[in-house]
């Protein structure tokens, strides 16, 4: 009897956890230890720990050492320092020479760069200047999340204040990239901070509530 009753319990919590956590964690990063993983990362000399926090003031790309994400959802907060209003995203980036890249211009035109760069160079196309279309226009000084979403040649982006819902600000198509690592690039000027990054598989969850999401609950925790 006593095996009975212990087996319909373990039934009753695998249905009603199991649904909390789908899919699969690929690689993450809070950016709590002292010097930057080089394990996982290949920075640039503008990158930074700072205070639990990734700073990047410059430097062009950096990126995961990790190179062979296919498709994935790339969660990471972020806070834009310098009045450039630009912080900037890597996707499927075979090198820092050749890869994907957004970039948030968060002042009056308040949209999302979606470009290349190829060989080295980037390449810039005012078609994929796209509006933000989240309802929410991001300013100096204060935390935001953002979750790429890169599957076959479509990437959605979303956008949230930290830890609140995240709503959908973007869609881009393209095919210049179908896999590389993931990062973050700043040009001369452009200065943000990073934190509680995840990737996870397509359509990854680790609760019925987005809003108990892992990345939102790292940013709940520094928050206090």
């Amino acid at each position: 009897m006593r095996f009975s009753i212990f087996t319909l319990f373990l039934f009753i919590l695998i249905s009603v956890y199991a649904p909390l956590c789908v899919g699969e964690v690929l690689f993450e990063d809070d950016f709590e230890k002292k010097e930057i993983d080089k394990g996982k990362w290949a920075p640039t000399g503008g990158w930074n720990l700072d205070g639990g926090t990734l700073e990047v003031n410059g430097g062009e790309v950096g990126m995961s050492v990790k190179d062979d994400f296919t498709d994935f959802e790339f969660y990471v907060d972020f806070h834009m320092i310098n009045p450039l209003w630009a912080s900037n995203w890597v996707v499927r980036a075979g090198d820092p020479n050749n890869c994907t890249l957004v970039q948030i211009v968060a002042d009056n035109r308040n949209q999302f760069w979606w470009f290349t760069r190829v060989g080295g160079n980037y390449i810039v196309k005012d078609d994929d200047k796209l509006d933000n279309e989240s309802g929410l226009h991001p300013e100096l000084g204060e935390w935001y999340t953002i979750k790429i979403v890169a599957e076959g040649e479509r990437y959605d982006l979303y956008l949230g204040e930290q830890g609140e819902e995240l709503e959908l600000a973007c869609t881009w198509e393209d095919k210049t990239n179908d896999k590389g690592g993931i990062g973050f690039r700043a040009s001369g000027g452009e200065h943000s901070l990073y934190d509680n990054l995840l990737v996870t598989t397509v359509g990854h969850s680790f609760a019925v509530n987005p809003a108990d999401a892992l990345p939102v609950t790292w940013g709940k925790l520094k928050m206090r």
